[in-house]
């Protein structure tokens, strides 16, 4: 960030790995004495933001029991920018799940977006940016982080948790190669039922009856999230030649998991059992030849496309 902007947007297909990888920058660029690139770690600025009670930054994300960032919040955020430094020169803002920011949010962060007041820095993290508007992709500089290579991110994973090259492999796998999601799953109580949510959709094909019993055992969030990685995984398998032929299928079951998934995000509370069910058929249909229909009728459900289209 040699010539630095005053809005950068980071992207990452791991969320936790993009939110992880902002604090870190932000913690950089409010140090006092960066070395190499990175905080010190030592100035009063770092120990500030490590104790989290920085004066001169905000992190701005979704409350306890909310689904979603909202007006009040971005407004809250923009008085703060406006107020003088305490440590610096430097009021950093950092948007975390930028995504999740509500329509009205979104807009009323324009503003700060366009017209930055002093030396202010916001940072937006996400790993679905295309869920934001245009308007708030087309002011931000784009940082987007590449895949780690696994045999890195095995390595990475060894020396975090201290396990075998089969354990750390096996997590890695269970997150879609994602490296930090799967260091963060070593330490979940609910290790168990996201290893049975992963091996379930592998069987999708070969379910007899109804859904696998794995997907009640989660949040539908997790159930929908998880899903939406695992297809993206079989999108990314399909050979380049076939690829025309292969990932419509794909692509449109994703699209219909991704809006299902954002709706709930928003806010929205279908039933667990209904959802369920919903994507199960989805799931098992997506080789059927009339999947085109079946597909555009759960997306007009939603209100996503119209019947004629």
């Amino acid at each position: 960030m040699g010539d630095k902007g005053h809005a950068y947007l980071v992207v990452s297909e791991d969320a936790w790995e993009a939110s992880l990888f902002a604090q870190q920058l932000a913690m950089q660029q409010l140090c006092h004495g960066p070395q190499g690139g990175m905080p010190c770690e030592q100035c009063q600025s770092c120990k500030a933001f490590l104790q989290h009670t920085h004066g001169d930054f905000l992190l701005l994300e979704v409350p306890d029991g909310k689904t979603a960032i909202g007006i009040d919040q971005v407004r809250e955020a923009t008085r703060f920018m406006q107020q003088t430094a305490l440590y610096g020169a430097t009021k950093l803002l950092l948007v975390q799940n930028a995504d999740l920011m509500t329509l009205a949010a979104a807009n009323s962060l324009l503003k700060t977006l366009e017209e930055p007041p002093g030396n202010a820095l916001v940072l937006l993290c996400s790993a679905e940016a295309w869920r934001l508007p245009p308007t708030v992709r087309s002011r931000c500089q784009l940082l987007r982080m590449p895949r780690v290579e696994k045999d890195r991110a095995l390595e990475w994973l060894r020396s975090e948790i201290q396990v075998t090259t089969a354990d750390a492999e096996h997590l890695l796998d269970m997150a879609q190669g994602r490296a930090v999601a799967a260091r963060l799953m070593a330490d979940s109580e609910s290790l168990a039922s996201k290893e049975a949510l992963a091996a379930s959709f592998p069987m999708l094909g070969q379910q007899q009856g109804g859904p696998p019993a794995a997907w009640s055992g989660v949040e539908v969030s997790v159930l929908l999230s998880e899903l939406l990685v695992w297809v993206e995984g079989q999108v990314r398998q399909i050979d380049t030649d076939r690829f025309s032929h292969r990932a419509q299928s794909w692509l449109l079951l994703h699209r219909c998991v991704a809006e299902l998934s954002f709706r709930v995000k928003q806010g929205a509370t279908p039933g667990k059992d209904i959802v369920i069910a919903e994507l199960f058929r989805l799931c098992r249909s997506r080789e059927h030849p009339a999947f085109a229909d079946i597909g555009r009728r759960f997306l007009s459900n939603l209100g996503k496309v119209s019947m004629g289209s």
